[in-house]
C-alpha cells in the first residue's frame, strides 16, 4: 500500500538555551509554515507558529495530512491566520478531510488555537486528530464552528461535519476519545431556541497533569456563567487530568475571548508567562 505524504511535517525540540527550535519541517501546497516568532520576548522558551493555507479554503476532494512532533521540554503555540472556509460540495459523496497526527514528549506543551471553521452550503468535512501524549505533557486544543455564513443568512445548509479526537499514551493505551457528527440541513434541532439564538459552537480540550482541575472549573464558572449570549459546560476527563469545555455563543468574538482567557488562566496557574497579543 502506498504511504500518504504529509502536507505538513513538523518536529520541534528544546535547545541548550531551553528555547524551542525547529528540528525538521516540510510543507507542500496548499500549506505553508511561518518562521518561529518569540512573542513572549527574544529569549523566551515557547515558539509561536502560524499555519498558512494559500488556497481559498477547503474544496471537494481536498485531503490534508499534518504531523506535529514535540520533543522533550519543547513548547509550541500553533494557530492560523484566518478562518478556514469549507466550500460547497454539491456533488454526491464528495468531501474534504483533515488528518492530524500529533506526538508530545515528556514535559512538552502544545496549544492549538485555530481561527473559526465556516461550513458553507453543501459542505462536507471529516477531521481526525490522533495525539500521543507523555504523562507529563500538557495540551490545549480548541475549535470554533460557524454553521454557515451567518451574516448572509446561511444557516445549517451544509451537509455534515465529523470530528474524531483520540488521545493515547506512548504505550497505545487509550486515554480519551470522542467523536462528533454535526448534521447540517438535516439537523432536527437547528431551529430550536437554544441553537438558533446561540448558533456558534465552541469546543476545547485541556490535558493538565498536576493541576487542580476543580479549581480551574470554579474560576471558569465564576467568570462566565452569567454572561449574556454565552452558554458553557465543563466536564472533567477520565483520570482527572484535564477537562472538556463546550460552549454556544451568539458572536464569534465571545468564544475567542473565552478560550483565550481560559488558556491564559491555565498558564497563570502553572506559573507560565501569560498569553501575549497574537497578531493576525
Amino acid at each position: 500500500m502506498l504511504s500518504v505524504k504529509n502536507n505538513l511535517d513538523l518536529k520541534l525540540q528544546s535547545n541548550l538555551n531551553h528555547q524551542t527550535i525547529c528540528q525538521y519541517q516540510y510543507s507542500s501546497h496548499p500549506l505553508r509554515l511561518s518562521p518561529i516568532f518569540r512573542l513572549e520576548g527574544v529569549n523566551s522558551h515557547r515558539a509561536y507558529l502560524y499555519l498558512i493555507n494559500t488556497s481559498p479554503g477547503l474544496l471537494a476532494g481536498d485531503r490534508l495530512n499534518l504531523n506535529i512532533e514535540l520533543g522533550a521540554k519543547s513548547n509550541l503555540y500553533f494557530t492560523d491566520q484566518a478562518a478556514t472556509k469549507v466550500h460547497s460540495m454539491p456533488i454526491v459523496n464528495t468531501k474534504a478531510s483533515l488528518d492530524y497526527q500529533i506526538s508530545l514528549d515528556e514535559y512538552s506543551s502544545l496549544e492549538i488555537v485555530p481561527e473559526p471553521l465556516i461550513l458553507y452550503e453543501d459542505a462536507v468535512l471529516e477531521q481526525k486528530t490522533t495525539i500521543k501524549l507523555h504523562p507529563t505533557a500538557k495540551l490545549f486544543i480548541s475549535e470554533i464552528i460557524l454553521p454557515g455564513r451567518l451574516a448572509k443568512q446561511e444557516y445549517y445548509k451544509f451537509n455534515y461535519y465529523f470530528n474524531c479526537l483520540e488521545i493515547k499514551d506512548f504505550n497505545e493505551q487509550l486515554l480519551f476519545k470522542e467523536a462528533m457528527c454535526l448534521e447540517g440541513k438535516n439537523n432536527p434541532y437547528k431551529n430550536q431556541k437554544l441553537f438558533s439564538s446561540l448558533p456558534i459552537i465552541g469546543n476545547a480540550i485541556a490535558i493538565l497533569p498536576n493541576t487542580e482541575i476543580n479549581l480551574l472549573i470554579n474560576k471558569i464558572n465564576t467568570n462566565y456563567n452569567s454572561e449574556q449570549g454565552l452558554q458553557i459546560a465543563t466536564t472533567i476527563l477520565p483520570y482527572d487530568n484535564g477537562l472538556a469545555i463546550r460552549a454556544l455563543a451568539d458572536k464569534t468574538i465571545k468564544l475567542k475571548k473565552l478560550f483565550n482567557n481560559i488558556l491564559n488562566q491555565i498558564r497563570i496557574d502553572n506559573q507560565q508567562q501569560p498569553l501575549p497579543y497574537i497578531p493576525k
